[in-house]
């Protein structure tokens, strides 16, 4: 097994020996790019590794002008690092290296896009287009829907289920903006809080009451203490937090070009 060093001189692999001699034939090394076998620190080129393969490589034809595509590097495999190379202004659909899968097959195709956002239940890593996130909230939508009508029983559990991945999904769309994934957990987080402050608040009013239950009717300022109002403002904001980012994850376009949560699945050449 081999390692090569890309463009940006990260090592790339593992690779078997027919593995590199297959990239070596279609350009994505070439003789002179460094290689070390699993292991060892040692770097060569490849053409003092195998300079019989390098010096047959060196005698093929060159490839004419009007028949050569430009490869651009789209960024690195989030799961075993090798460097993605693209001829078009698009992912492929998995690693050349591990398989693994890095955009729904098509925008267009629903199951595609579901499909990923389901193999990604808990995944916050990495990114997602507008449309696996469009379609996963439709998905969401209808299936609670028909679930509510046709088995009422099971609907807590459903909207437990789906819950999880509909947060995490909404965190890959936001690096897919080049924001935070705490723009959609800190709203949640902070509406937990105003309920909470709610809830205080109407427990210390329930108390007040019962304890004046002897005296006159309790006025408008006690039932709303100081405690709800807090709350209910907490929770104001939180939902405001809640509908800007949401019409953001609905409205804009993918980011350009990788960023710092990995390469675009739209846009991977910026």
């Amino acid at each position: 097994m081999y390692y090569y060093l890309d463009t940006h001189q990260k090592p790339t692999g593992p690779f078997t020996h027919e593995e590199l001699r297959a990239l070596l034939q279609r350009g994505v090394i070439s003789a002179d790019t460094p290689i070390a076998q699993k292991g060892s620190d040692a770097w060569q080129k490849y053409s003092e590794a195998f300079p019989d393969e390098a010096a047959c490589a060196d005698d093929l034809p060159p490839i004419p002008d009007e028949m050569k595509k430009a490869a651009h590097p789209a960024g690195h495999c989030p799961k075993c690092g090798a460097e993605i190379l693209t001829e078009r202004d698009e992912l492929p659909l998995r690693c050349p290296t591990c398989q693994f899968p890095l955009r729904p097959e098509s925008s267009a195709n629903v199951a595609s896009c579901l499909r990923h956002s389901l193999v990604q239940y808990v995944g916050i890593r990495g990114r997602a287009r507008r449309a696996e996130f469009l379609w996963f909230v439709l998905f969401y939508m209808v299936t609670l829907g028909v679930i509510s009508q046709c088995l009422p029983s099971l609907y807590d559990l459903a909207s437990l289920l789906l819950f999880i991945p509909s947060i995490t999904l909404g965190v890959r769309r936001m690096h897919d903006t080049g924001r935070s994934g705490w723009c959609i957990a800190a709203p949640l987080l902070l509406q937990m809080l105003g309920a909470g402050i709610c809830f205080a608040g109407g427990i210390s009013t329930i108390i007040h009451v019962l304890r004046s239950a002897d005296q006159v009717a309790p006025s408008l300022g006690t039932i709303f203490s100081p405690l709800v109002i807090a709350g209910l403002i907490v929770c104001g904001i939180a939902l405001l937090a809640q509908l800007y980012y949401l019409i953001i994850a609905v409205f804009e376009d993918s980011q350009r070009g990788p960023n710092k949560y990995g390469p675009s699945p739209k846009y991977p050449v910026a």
